[in-house]
């Protein structure tokens, strides 16, 4: 991922170094004052995810095995989550006829789908359900600038950074085999502005259906790599023991339960206090959470 956004954010960083070079005086071309765009956009984001899929796909992934080798038919899986929506609007103070600072939120989700069957050979249906998903607001502050190739048509590019408010995730995986059932859930958000920061790059083409309207299309870049959320709330609840809630920190954790072949079991935990690991049988972690990605979208331009 981290070469993907470099091949993105090297010519986006060149684009504006030139253009604060080689740009006129902002002040003489604005003599008339500060002119206002409006840009509003959306489209088809994806994320690295990382950890979240790791931990929200480990236990389909082991039934899955556990199906294999043993005298199980198994349909459907976990489906990572990565895919998703980015969509937003931006305000662009002109400070030249090329040249802008800009200010702007949006929303960003992905999630991840599970839905599988298991069938022992003489009980009934084992059926999953569940799913993860990322979501946040991302507040962009960065400089904007537009360069006329031909025609109407301009070469547009963007960088800056970003704060992912209400970064929010949440994970579900839920079991039943006809009266029997067990569910777990868990929900983390963090608000804190230290801990939510990004970056953002964008190069698109502009075409200007207007003096004070055009149509772009646009190839984002995001990097923003987010370490464990301070506390989490976990739901439990299955058939025999009613349910339960409790407050703590989210781990991952990865326990062999065989080498030969090799068989690993990825999930989450929620606890108070630190689980103590075993190694090499029982590694425990905190997990990572990863918005980085990128996004293709098209909008509108329109001049107020």
């Amino acid at each position: 991922m981290p070469t993907r956004m470099n091949k993105l954010f090297g010519p986006v960083a060149a684009l504006l170094l030139a253009a604060l070079l080689f740009e006129p005086c902002p002040a003489a071309a604005a003599a008339g004052g500060v002119k206002i765009d409006l840009r509003v956009h959306g489209g088809y984001s994806r994320l690295a995810a990382g950890d979240v899929n790791t931990g929200s796909g480990g236990l389909y992934e082991f039934y899955k095995l556990f199906a294999e080798y043993g005298d199980y038919t198994y349909e459907g899986g976990y489906e990572p989550l990565h895919g998703g929506t980015d969509a937003g609007a931006d305000v662009i103070f002109l400070l030249s006829r090329r040249f802008g600072v800009g200010i702007g939120v949006g929303f960003l989700r992905s999630a991840g789908d599970a839905d599988m069957t298991l069938t022992p050979p003489d009980s009934e249906t084992m059926v999953f359900d569940g799913g993860s998903a990322l979501s946040a607001f991302p507040i962009r502050l960065g400089l904007y600038y537009s360069l006329p190739l031909v025609g109407k048509l301009s070469l547009t590019a963007h960088a800056g950074g970003a704060f992912y408010a209400g970064l929010r995730f949440k994970d579900r995986f839920h079991v039943e085999a006809g009266s029997v059932f067990s569910t777990q859930e868990i929900t983390a958000t963090r608000t804190s502005l230290s801990k939510n920061l990004g970056f953002q790059g964008g190069l698109g083409f502009e075409y200007e259906v207007s003096p004070r309207m055009g149509v772009f299309v646009e190839a984002q870049g995001r990097y923003a790599r987010f370490e464990n959320f301070g506390s989490a709330s976990i739901y439990l609840a299955s058939a025999e023991g009613g349910s339960d809630t409790r407050e703590g920190k989210i781990y991952l954790r990865t326990q062999t339960l065989a080498t030969d072949p090799l068989i690993v079991i990825n999930m989450y935990q929620v606890e108070s206090t630190p689980p103590t690991p075993d190694p090499p049988d029982i590694v425990i972690r905190e997990p990572k959470f990863d918005l980085s990605g990128f996004c293709l979208q098209m909008g509108i331009r329109i001049r107020l």
